[in-house]
């Protein structure tokens, strides 16, 4: 394995102590924590800690930070798959996500583990934590031309509980007692419980402040939009092209630098790869591993990243034979070389998931190894008792779109059939992917979920009884009263500890058998500037790119 294909030990701990917290906080820090170092709130209360050590470069900032902005451009972005759903309340994949987070904003945002203010200029917390109170900017008009007033808030707050909306995000709000707007520019948010990660919760796509009139007209599925933020939805031609413009009415009078953003998209790894050397498009979003070290070489892009953001995992239908049985799902944990897959199917760039969701270096991970090497013994025995002596045939569904998704599944296969789980992959359409999984009609399915600056809400959406991303249609009491109490504490080590019992749970009996955090990059041309990478992830960091040209 050449260098830079060794395994990256990666990851980011957050600053999550919030609870306390009586203003928007400090401002973000060049990098984040170093390890060991703590970092408090506003008033000095809780602590957070910074990324582990890790073998292998992680690249922050742009080297030419401090050139002066130039206005004007348009920046040509290549993601991999078309978005699928634009409204900020209930889109999950990565395209809408990304164009999201520049065209809509929330009350606050997440700057490497920071709350920072938003749309809110500042807040106050009561002392029993039940009681937020936001003072809102005045000067914030919808991409429509309309004020945005605190009503807004209510209304949008509202909308991503409200069950018709079908906001898979939804169980992360039902600490929510009521939202009130006390005049034009405050907001009340009152809890039924203490909720720990309510302010990262509030920075989340899925809490943007929406138009209501645009929601009730053409909808946000589309453009025109209904957001407040830098860039506005201008066309979105399904299979071909998105593109935002600049809001002149912005209410930063510095952003953005850019006249537009462009996206396109493209599955092939080498036309993605090919694309951005020969200056076809300005940013390639997390370019296949094998092309990594040929474009760290070039001279004329700059790379950036290096961390972990997305945990991949084999998804096992926990609502139907014979995956309903824990037994069989132990045997399949127990099976995976994780090594191997990070190997052949990520180029090695990144680390095996020995454990749970979470990898070791984030807050909340567990520290020590479920797994090690495969044990196929014990996986073999755990099938005879399951009452599968000669194993059993199972579908593996996988985008067949996604060359290192597919990689993954196929190695997966070779893996499961050492046990004899005769495994036949299935690769289908994004779009089909998210109705197989929707309906639990499937067996298997190669998957991933990023990661999250605060573990909640991954944890309730996706593998709580009442998540609206548990395909699995998984259920395990002790797991849900874990999560639901790591919500109401504020100690942070404490809900540490709440975060790893669940994680063990996760990777002892859950619904999914992890096995790779993958290393993420994204490469630019080297006149695109301004670059600032956020490993926590988020993706609002594109609104300050700019064009030296």
């Amino acid at each position: 394995m050449k260098a830079l294909s060794a395994r990256l030990m990666i990851g980011v701990s957050t600053a999550l102590a919030l609870t306390a917290c009586s203003t928007g906080g400090a401002p973000p820090a060049t990098s984040p924590t170093s390890p060991g170092q703590s970092q408090g709130s506003d008033d000095g209360e809780g602590s957070t800690a910074g990324p582990a050590s890790y073998l292998g470069e992680i690249r922050y900032e742009d080297e030419q930070s401090d050139m002066d902005p130039e206005y004007g451009g348009t920046l040509r972005f290549l993601a991999r798959l078309d978005a699928e759903e634009l409204d900020p309340h209930v889109g999950t994949d990565t395209t809408s996500i990304i164009a999201g987070a520049l065209v809509y904003e929330g009350l606050v945002e997440n700057v490497r583990g920071e709350i920072q203010p938003l749309l809110a200029e500042s807040w106050e917390i009561s002392e029993d934590n039940l009681t937020y109170t936001f003072d809102l900017r005045d000067d914030v008009v919808f991409h429509s031309g309309r004020p945005m007033t605190a009503e807004d808030v209510v209304y949008s707050l509202e909308r991503v509980m409200d069950p018709e909306t079908l906001s898979p995000n939804a169980a992360n709000y039902e600490d929510i007692s009521t939202v009130e707007a006390v005049d034009d520019y405050t907001v009340v948010i009152t809890l039924s419980q203490p909720f720990a990660p309510l302010l990262f919760q509030l920075s989340a796509l899925s809490s943007s402040v929406v138009d209501r009139e645009v929601v009730e007209s053409e909808g946000l599925s589309g453009p025109p939009g209904g957001g407040t933020g830098p860039f506005m939805l201008d066309t979105h031609n399904v299979g071909r092209d998105l593109t935002l413009a600049a809001n002149p009415d912005y209410w930063d009078p510095e952003l953005p630098y850019l006249d537009g953003i462009e996206f396109t998209w493209n599955p092939d790894d080498n036309a993605r790869a090919a694309a951005i050397r020969s200056e076809s498009v300005d940013l390639l979003f997390q370019p296949a591993p094998t092309f990594m070290e040929a474009l760290m070489n070039d001279p004329n892009l700059k790379w950036y990243g290096g961390s972990g953001s997305l945990s991949l995992h084999l998804l096992l239908n926990a609502s139907k034979e014979p995956f309903d049985d824990e037994r069989v799902r132990q045997a399949i944990f127990h099976a995976l070389d994780r090594q191997e897959l990070l190997d052949v199917a990520n180029e090695g760039y990144g680390i095996p998931l020995n454990g749970g969701y979470l990898p070791p270096d984030r807050w909340g991970g567990l520290q020590e190894p479920v797994y090690g090497e495969p044990d196929l013994e014990t996986a073999r025995q755990l099938l005879e008792d399951a009452g599968y002596p000669d194993g059993f045939e199972a579908e593996l569904a996988v985008i067949g779109s996604s060359a290192f998704q597919l990689r993954q599944a196929e190695v997966e296969q070779a893996q499961l059939a050492e046990i004899g789980i005769d495994v036949t992959l299935n690769p289908v359409d994004a779009s089909i992917s998210r109705e197989i999984t929707a309906s639990g009609d499937f067996d298997m399915y190669q998957s991933g979920f990023g990661l999250r600056a605060d573990p909640n809400e991954r944890f309730t959406a996706a593998f709580h009884s009442d998540g609206g991303l548990n395909w699995a249609g998984w259920s395990d009491e002790e797991f849900d009263n874990l999560i639901e109490e790591a919500r109401t504490v504020g100690d942070m080590d404490e809900r540490a500890e709440l975060y790893q019992q669940a994680d063990r749970i996760l990777a002892e009996r859950g619904p999914a058998a992890f096995t790779i955090l993958t290393a993420s990059y994204d490469v630019v041309r080297d006149d695109v500037m301004g670059y600032s990478y956020d490993p926590t992830p988020s993706f609002s960091i594109y609104k300050n790119l700019w064009l030296d040209d």
